[in-house]
């Protein structure tokens, strides 16, 4: 049995959970392409991801077609995505390294977290802050995207594009001032949000790391 075959084989959740792993290197390739294509491209790309991360879910869950390679690859394509499109916002200057190192860490932190429970035979729900931090990080990343391809498009139709703003006034002004800034808040809520939530999970789970007893 081939690759084509072993894939009609799988459901539709796990299918759109593949397709999420192999947007990751295409959203990689169209933001360090530096072309305002490649730009708008990588923005409808991941919105297409963030989608199929939601209906995958959605449809294993009423449609009862959870399995185990979804349980494991789910969770595994969400980080491959969010991580690659973290280290490429720092390549771009969108992102400090340190926000985006304490992002990621968490989310080693907390996957061996889960395996050391899976190990125990525990099961590690996901939490309140655990949802906060997703939605702070596709949030993030989103007004990254619609910042860059508004950069992008400026920088190839009236360079240098500061300028171009700073010429439309008190809009242009603001609108500057948001390109400047709003990345890096967006980026700054995430890492804080990534914090506490594994804080949290390790705080509520401090058990794990205790011997056990004689």
């Amino acid at each position: 049995m081939n690759w084509w075959q072993r894939f009609q084989k799988l459901n539709l959740p796990n299918k759109l959970t593949l397709g999420r792993i192999a947007a990751a290197p295409v959203l990689v390739i169209c933001l360090l392409s530096e072309t305002v294509w490649g730009q708008y491209l990588a923005l409808l790309v991941f919105i297409a991801a963030a989608l199929t991360d939601y209906w995958d879910g959605k449809l294993a869950r009423e449609k009862n077609l959870v399995t185990n390679f979804g349980k494991i690859m789910d969770p595994l394509a969400d980080k491959l995505l969010m991580t690659t499109v973290f280290i490429s916002f720092v390549q771009l200057g969108y992102a400090p390294a340190w926000m985006v190192i304490l992002i990621i860490g968490r989310e080693f932190a907390i996957t061996g977290l889960r395996v050391l429970a899976a190990m125990e035979g525990r099961d590690i729900s996901s939490s309140t802050s655990g949802k906060h931090k997703t939605v702070s990080q596709i949030v993030a990343v989103l007004i990254i995207l619609v910042v860059n391809v508004i950069v992008s498009s400026l920088r190839a139709w009236a360079p240098p594009w500061e300028y171009a703003l700073m010429s439309m006034g008190v809009i242009g002004e603001i609108m500057l001032y948001l390109a400047y800034y709003l990345p890096y808040a967006g980026m700054f809520v995430a890492a804080v949000l990534s914090l506490y939530s594994g804080l949290d999970y390790l705080v509520k789970n401090r058990e794990l790391f205790q011997d056990p007893p004689a």
